[in-house]
């Protein structure tokens, strides 16, 4: 309803640029001026709804990262909705001041499944993630997120940590499904990124080996 309204104050506003020279010109002078005020206000009212509209709009912005603590390995999938300004954005704050914000995403889920490189053996069908966030005070996780704005990674996914007793990488088990062993293997994760209703696919390879340092991600691969 938003994006009409402000598409019908520009659609206006260009009509009356269109007609000027044929409907203006033939009234007296007082009604040409507002003729020329209404075309003014009906584009300067548009143009800040369309821009939030799209610039404004909320965007996931997904981070594929190999976690090393002390001897601790593990993969994740770093997520944020970046603030309008942010370098990965290529905006710049000019945004802001004209008074288009990013939008937080209200509802973010993320699910995926793990297939044997090579074989195509399914080792993990499909499986709802948990989501770490900052702002889970409890750091217990949660299977559906609100991601506001943000300059930082503040929202994250393991998807496979080492278990340096097993010489294995495990993979977290979900609310139906204990967590499931790795052995050593080149794996192909797909992840689907529910944002708001709408999925975004994103696809990328791993490999475990004998050690910890052998567990790394690989590379992208077309979705």
């Amino acid at each position: 309803m938003t994006f009409l309204l402000a598409f019908g104050f520009i659609l206006f506003g260009l009509l009356s640029l269109v007609l000027g020279g044929v409907v203006w010109s033939v009234l007296p002078n007082e009604w040409q001026l507002v003729g020329v005020i209404l075309t003014a206000v009906g584009i300067v009212a548009g143009i800040p709804v369309l821009l939030q509209m799209t610039i404004g709009r909320a965007k996931l912005v997904v981070e594929f990262e190999r976690i090393v603590e002390e001897e601790k390995r593990s993969l994740a999938i770093f997520m944020k909705n970046p603030q309008l300004g942010d370098a990965t954005t290529g905006r710049r704050p000019i945004w802001r001041k004209i008074g288009v914000k990013r939008e937080s995403i209200e509802s973010l889920i993320v699910s995926f499944r793990i297939t044997e490189v090579g074989t195509g053996k399914i080792l993990i069908p499909i499986m709802q993630a948990r989501i770490y966030s900052d702002a889970d005070s409890s750091e217990a996780g949660s299977w559906r997120v609100p991601v506001p704005p943000t300059l930082s990674f503040e929202t994250t996914i393991m998807v496979a940590m080492w278990n340096e007793s097993k010489k294995v990488a495990v993979v977290p088990g979900d609310r139906l499904r204990a967590e499931v062993e790795l052995t050593k293997g080149v794996y192909r994760i797909n992840a689907a990124f529910v944002v708001d209703g709408e999925t975004e696919m994103e696809v990328r390879e791993f490999i475990v080996g004998d050690t910890a340092d052998e567990l790394n991600w690989v590379r992208r691969v077309a979705s």
